[in-house]
């Protein structure tokens, strides 16, 4: 009976609207802990592959007969193999490659460097590994852990957002002891909400643009596999549809809520 009779407790409504309001932050929060991660395995494999790279040297650049060149060209094969073991052991050896990319060497190395770099790392491809395209290849390799560590940071900007969100969405819930907003506290009450929902859309409208994403993509990307897209707008919608607001039925008042 205690289990029955707490379910008609109005502090257990208040609990379970708490809970399903903080839900879509809660996965946003794992959603993010994994992207992070993910991402940062791809920092340190670019990292490792550009220091493969540098160790391999480049061939002449202007060979001086028949025989020397046949030389180079097979020194060059050697160089490109050379080239597709170290991004084969680095980048494509990340754990959640097959599951995020699934693509070959080649169809990964033009996705991340262009077509024409990759061009170099056809097995039969007939680009010299020059010291020219070494330098471009490692030029292109660092700006592949750049562009990680600028979404690294993106990704920790939505974190702190998502967080300050909760924090802020559980102190209102703090004051709260039934679903039922009296009519002292509507104002304050929808006032926090509108807080909540206009700092998190200057989040989302200041968000610097980042490879693949402009500011609302960027959610979208995130969180696609959810029924939304913006976890904090629609905690804050949870809300309001959850609670009722009590209204003063006497002439002249005009304390009301805005939600």
């Amino acid at each position: 009976m205690r289990d029955a009779d707490s379910k008609w407790n109005p502090q257990y409504f208040v609990d379970s609207l708490q809970q399903h309001v903080l839900a879509p932050l809660s996965t946003a929060e794992c959603r993010l802990d994994r992207e992070h991660a993910e991402v940062n395995v791809e920092r340190v494999a670019f990292k490792a592959f550009r220091e493969r790279l540098d160790s391999i040297d480049p061939a002449p650049s202007t060979p001086p007969d028949r025989a020397t060149r046949l030389a180079n060209h097979a020194s060059t094969t050697d160089r490109v193999d050379r080239v597709r073991t170290a991004y084969r052991e680095t980048v494509l050896n990340m754990p959640h490659y097959d599951d995020t990319y699934d693509e070959s060497l080649v169809e990964h190395l033009a996705g991340e460097f262009g077509p024409e770099i990759a061009e170099g790392v056809q097995p039969k491809s007939s680009v010299s590994f020059t010291a020219a395209y070494k330098h471009v290849l490692m030029g292109a390799a660092a700006e592949a852990v750049r562009r990680r560590e600028d979404f690294l940071e993106t990704l920790d900007k939505e974190v702190r957002s998502i967080e300050s969100a909760r924090t802020i969405l559980k102190d209102v819930f703090a004051t709260l002891d039934t679903t039922i907003i009296p009519e002292w506290h509507c104002e304050s009450f929808t006032e926090q909400l509108d807080a909540v929902a206009q700092r998190r859309q200057r989040t989302i409208q200041q968000r610097n643009s980042v490879p693949r994403f402009g500011e609302h993509s960027l959610c979208a990307y995130l969180y696609d596999d959810e029924p939304w897209t913006y976890p904090v707008l629609t905690a804050v919608a949870r809300t309001r549809e959850a609670v009722s607001l009590e209204r003063s039925t006497s002439p002249g008042t005009t304390n009301s809520a805005r939600g």
